[in-house]
């Protein structure tokens, strides 16, 4: 196993064990983190969204948002009613949160998440995401969208990578 190999491997067990923590809290874009840990990073925080306060999950999904994202769904107030609207809710202190699939073509990602909301219901997103190549986060994994996907469409065998 090759060292940036190993290096990849070690981050993903930090990551995994900051989670919850002040560390994990503060994480932002980075090139060392791959797609499948960018929306892992975010599912995490929706489920823990009122941690230390509330909507500071919403907020640290925020800093994932690459800026054509941000362009849309920006400012950070828009953004809060957004995930709050019916469509996204489901993320928010969800029971579980499942990274089912992931494909990578180049700089565009795209990673299929299974969530068991509180309310027990389970719901399909799926996030594109694309490698930035300009401006203080060059090279880092960023959401550009993320799609819920509708009743018809949430097998995961189903649904195209």
């Amino acid at each position: 196993m090759n060292v940036s190999r190993q290096r990849c491997i070690w981050f993903a067990l930090a990551l995994a064990a900051w989670v919850g923590s002040s560390s994990a809290q503060e994480l932002q874009p980075s090139p060392a983190l791959t797609p499948q840990e960018v929306v892992q990073v975010q599912i995490d925080a929706l489920r823990r969204n009122d941690i230390p306060n509330p909507d500071a999950g919403i907020r640290r999904s925020f800093r994932f948002a690459s800026p054509s994202n941000r362009l849309i769904t920006g400012p950070l107030t828009h953004f809060i009613e957004i995930v709050r609207s019916p469509a996204y809710s489901p993320l928010l202190n969800s029971i579980s949160a499942t990274v089912e699939a992931s494909q990578v073509e180049g700089d565009d990602a795209k990673v299929l998440v299974q969530i068991l909301s509180g309310s027990g219901q389970q719901v399909y997103y799926l996030f594109l995401l694309s490698k930035q190549q300009a401006g203080e986060c060059q090279g880092c994994w960023m959401t550009d969208a993320v799609l819920r996907l509708e009743r018809e469409d949430t097998r995961a065998d189903q649904v195209a990578i």
